[in-house]
């Protein structure tokens, strides 16, 4: 059997688990929905998917017919592990096991803003506008053949939609279509059994939408009412929206932060640490990749920023003694800190042709360090202990002791020097940052090993991507610099800590979980 086939027949069959076996006591009569996505960028596919299928069931909300609730649930398959994303009742699940069989499965409460956003798509129905007709970005007319268009706007993404009745509708967006059918048989979705301790952490965190004569109607197959129909002028939805290069296209490098053990003498062009970035590097005339031993060094030690250095100068042939010039710097974690070090300790320089980008780095350190040097102590608890020792960061590296957090015990008053050193060179050449004050993240393999560790090391602010805290991040620069929205400048996000390396991509349709998009239209 094929790879393919039996991940389809694996899929299915978890469908049938969640979905039958129950009978329809719910007093809504409406039918169940079949949402099927198709993703049009590399970078918002889900667990490498860029088609998948999200079934969704309305359920009663308290007798009130004003509003509407829809149970939803999907399924994914990557590195031979199952992930299955429901919401049930309002609160949201997350159940995976592998696929090969031997672990029991594991399952989780989870915030309903990582799901596919079906509940949010339905709330935006009530609220679409007739339009004449649906314009692309590039001219092109879409034609809704035997149907009604519309246009729609989801979480401030604009969709236009064609409405066909009893045969369902179909919307159109730069990113991605989404095609909803009216399923002939309910199909009622149950929640994954949990164990008695992880049921105290689960929330309802959905709310009914209210729906609107039009919105039922979409939801239905119901004719539209004929006020419902009123047309706008044409509307224009920018299928092709994509960022251009505002600046001079420039060499770029990337300069990775901890957990790279093996070290290259001159930069790579291709690296695992990093997200897929291919396409959405504008201002990239050229991309390489710098590869240092950051378990073994501290972002202190003199020859790990002169290596910096010499990796960041060797990319451009303007570059000239110290001074880095026509450059782009992309660095993430503590590969910020060793930028910010380098330049702090006139190891190099940067010219105003080269421009800086940092994400996601501890510019006062972090307390999962301090956690960590606390776990091989045996001082914490059992999990974070046994987790520390799978993971083989007993004992502590250097590089990892390097990043303790400022002015606490594990500390030194010359690292916190250090650290304010390089607080001051990062806010005078930085030019763009990309933190976090949320560590939910975008759906991927590694998300919950960050709601783990969020939740695990006591950090100073629940405003953090699981390892590193907004603050930290920030290093100074004005918290009113920064906004949600992912053509900030400065761009606070909900994404955790790998997340920001662009390793899993950009969510569907929340702007403030798009780290690709917002490389992509920077400069």
């Amino acid at each position: 059997m094929s790879r393919s086939v039996h991940a389809s027949l694996v899929v299915c069959a978890a469908l049938l688990a969640f979905a039958t076996g129950l009978q329809d006591n719910s007093s809504v009569s409406w039918p169940s929905l079949k949402f099927h996505f198709s993703v049009k960028r590399v970078a918002t596919e889900i667990h490498g998917k860029s088609e998948f299928s999200v079934f969704a069931h309305p359920i009663e909300t308290s007798g009130d017919p004003t509003h509407v609730l829809y149970d939803t649930f999907t399924s994914f398959i990557e590195d031979n592990t199952m992930y299955n994303y429901s919401l049930v009742d309002s609160v949201a699940y997350i159940y995976c096991r592998s696929v090969t069989g031997g672990d029991d499965p594991m399952v989780r409460c989870m915030d309903a803003d990582t799901l596919p956003p079906i509940n949010s798509i339905v709330a935006a129905l009530s609220d679409a506008e007739a339009v004449s007709k649906i314009t692309a970005g590039d001219g092109r007319v879409i034609p809704c053949t035997s149907g009604d268009s519309f246009k729609v706007s989801v979480d401030t993404v604009d969709f236009g939609m064609c409405f066909f009745g009893s045969r369902g509708f179909k919307m159109f967006g730069s990113d991605m279509d989404i095609k909803v059918e009216y399923l002939k048989k309910r199909l009622l979705i149950r929640a994954p059994k949990l164990g008695d301790s992880a049921e105290e952490d689960c929330e309802p965190t959905t709310l009914p939408s209210l729906v609107t004569s039009i919105g039922e109607s979409f939801l239905t197959g119901n004719p539209v009412a004929t006020e419902d129909r009123i047309l706008e002028k044409a509307f224009g939805v920018f299928l092709d929206d994509q960022c251009s290069c505002r600046s001079a296209p420039r060499p770029c490098i990337f300069i990775h932060g901890l957990g790279v053990h093996v070290e290259k003498e001159e930069n790579v062009d291709s690296s695992t640490y990093w997200g897929n970035l291919t396409g959405h590097t504008p201002c990239c005339s050229s991309t390489k990749y710098a590869m240092l031993n950051t378990v073994n060094n501290s972002w202190t030690d003199d020859l790990l920023q002169e290596k910096v250095c010499d990796r960041a100068l060797s990319v451009s042939n303007s570059s000239n003694g110290s001074t880095i010039s026509d450059t782009i710097i992309i660095t993430h974690s503590m590969g910020g800190l060793m930028v910010a070090g380098a330049i702090a300790n006139k190891k190099c320089e940067l010219a105003n042709s080269t421009t800086w980008v940092t994400t996601g780095s501890p510019l006062s350190g972090s307390m999962a360090s301090d956690y960590i040097q606390e776990s091989c102590k045996d001082n914490t608890n059992v999990i974070m202990e046994r987790y520390a020792d799978q993971t083989k960061q007993c004992p502590a590296g250097e590089g990892m002791k390097s990043i303790v957090y400022q002015n606490e015990s594990y500390s030194t008053p010359e690292l916190n020097a250090q650290y304010k050193a390089a607080q001051k060179a990062y806010r005078q050449n930085v030019y763009a940052a990309m933190c976090s004050n949320s560590y939910i993240g975008v759906l991927s393999s590694y998300q919950l090993r960050f709601w783990v560790a969020g939740n695990l090391i006591p950090h100073k602010s629940v405003e953090n991507d699981g390892v590193v805290e907004f603050k930290s991040c920030a290093g100074g620069i004005p918290l009113d610099k920064f906004g949600d929205d992912y053509r900030s400048r400065f761009y606070v996000t909900g994404l955790n800590h790998f997340d920001v390396s662009f390793k899993a991509g950009d969510s569907l349709l929340d702007k403030s979980k798009m780290p690709v998009k917002w490389f992509e239209c920077l400069m």
